[in-house]
C-alpha cells in the first residue's frame, strides 16, 4: 500500500513541469498583424463603346526619291542618313566647271545675237533689210536666249536640295562617285504627321468613314494617340477582299517613326456593358497570372484571378472575367498583399 502512494507522487512530480508549462502558454496570445492601408472602389458595370480592333503599321506622309538632273561627279554631301532636313536645305552638289564655261558660251553667244539684232532692225524699219533675213536674225536671238536659260538652269541643277522637310532615309551619293540623271541619291520621309495603315475585311469596312476618330496604341512608345480615317481605299485586294484604310497622326515632335507596330480601336456606335478597372490594380505574378484584390466583409484581402481584355485610352483595362459587381477592389497599396491580410480603408 506505501509502496503504491509513492508510485503516484512520483508520477505526478514527473507530469507537474508539463502542467506548470501548459499554464502559462494558455494565457499567451500570439502578435498579431497591423491591417494594411489601402484604398477600394466598388466594381462597376458600364456602358463601353463596341469597338473594332487592328493591327496597323505607321507610314510617313510622304516618301520622295531625289537625284541630279544632270550628269557630274559629285563632289560635296551634306547631310548624313537619319538627319532630319528641311524645305531649301542643301544636300549634295556635283563639280560644276563644264556648266559655268557652258553658261559663259551661251552668254556670249545671247550678247553677239543682240548685238547684231540692234544694228539690223533698224534697216529693216527702214526698209532695207528683207523681212526673211530680218526673221532669221530675230530667230537666232530667241535660240542664243534659249541656249542661255538652259545652261543656267543645268549650273543651277548641279546643286541638289531638300523639297520639304523630312527625315533623309536613304544617302547613296558620296564624295567622288559619278551622278548620273534618273539615279536616285536620297531618300526623304516626310514625317511631320503619319499614317496608321490597317486592313479591314469587306464585313467591316461597310461601318467605317472619311474623318471618324480612331485610337492608335504604340506598344514601342506606351502611348495612345488619337487619329482620323483620312483614306479609305475604295479597291479591295484580289486576294485577301480587304481594304486599306489609312488613320492621320499628328507628329510635330517627331517621334512616331515609319515602321512602328501599333494597335487601332475604331468604335462602330454602339454600346455593350463591361467592366473597366484602372490598371494600376492589375498585378502580375511570377508565372505571369493575372490577378487583382478585393476586400470580403470582413476586411480581409481576397486574391481574385482575372481575364483582361482591351486597354482604354484613360489607363484603364476592361476585364473580361473574374470580377462582378459590388466587388471592392484595391485600387492602391495592394502590391504588399496576402492572401488574408488585414485590411483598413
Amino acid at each position: 500500500m506505501m509502496r503504491f502512494k509513492y508510485q503516484r507522487v512520483a508520477a505526478m512530480a514527473l507530469l507537474c513541469p508539463f502542467l506548470t508549462s501548459c499554464g502559462k502558454g494558455k494565457g499567451t496570445k500570439a502578435p498579431t498583424e497591423a491591417p494594411r492601408v489601402v484604398t477600394v472602389q466598388a466594381v462597376q458595370a458600364t456602358g463601353l463603346q463596341q469597338s473594332l480592333f487592328y493591327s496597323g503599321t505607321l507610314e510617313a506622309d510622304n516618301i520622295v526619291q531625289l537625284g541630279f538632273a544632270v550628269p557630274g561627279v559629285v563632289n560635296q554631301v551634306a547631310v548624313q542618313e537619319g538627319q532630319r532636313v528641311s524645305t531649301g536645305q542643301l544636300l549634295a552638289t556635283i563639280d560644276a566647271t563644264e556648266y559655268t564655261n557652258a553658261l559663259a558660251i551661251a552668254n556670249a553667244a545671247l550678247s553677239q545675237a543682240e548685238d547684231l539684232y540692234q544694228r539690223l532692225h533698224s534697216l529693216y524699219e527702214k526698209g532695207s533689210l528683207p523681212a526673211k533675213d530680218y526673221i532669221e536674225i530675230k530667230s537666232r536671238l530667241e535660240q542664243a536666249r534659249a541656249n542661255k536659260n538652259l545652261a543656267a538652269k543645268r549650273l543651277a541643277d548641279c546643286r541638289l536640295y531638300a523639297p520639304m522637310p523630312g527625315i533623309i532615309t536613304v544617302k547613296a551619293a558620296e564624295r567622288g562617285s559619278t551622278a548620273a540623271p534618273g539615279v536616285p541619291a536620297f531618300t526623304i520621309a516626310k514625317t511631320d504627321q503619319v499614317y496608321a495603315r490597317i486592313t479591314v475585311p469587306e464585313s467591316e469596312v461597310g461601318a467605317l468613314r472619311q474623318g471618324q476618330e480612331a485610337q492608335v496604341a504604340i506598344s514601342t512608345l506606351q502611348d495612345t494617340l488619337k487619329g482620323k480615317i483620312s483614306i479609305i481605299n475604295p479597291q479591295a485586294d484580289n486576294t485577301t477582299h480587304t481594304y486599306s484604310v489609312k488613320i492621320r497622326l499628328a507628329n510635330g515632335n517627331g517621334r512616331l517613326l515609319p515602321g512602328m507596330l501599333s494597335e487601332v480601336s475604331i468604335g462602330n456606335g454602339r454600346s455593350v456593358e463591361a467592366i473597366v478597372i484602372p490598371a494600376k490594380a492589375v498585378l502580375r505574378d511570377a508565372d505571369n497570372i493575372t490577378y487583382v484584390f478585393v476586400a470580403n466583409e470582413q476586411r480581409a484581402a481576397v486574391r481574385k484571378r482575372i481575364t483582361v481584355g482591351r486597354v482604354t485610352g484613360d489607363n484603364a483595362v476592361v476585364v473580361t472575367s473574374g470580377l462582378q459587381s459590388g466587388d471592392q477592389l484595391v485600387t492602391a497599396g495592394q502590391t504588399n498583399l496576402s492572401e488574408g491580410s488585414a485590411l483598413r480603408f
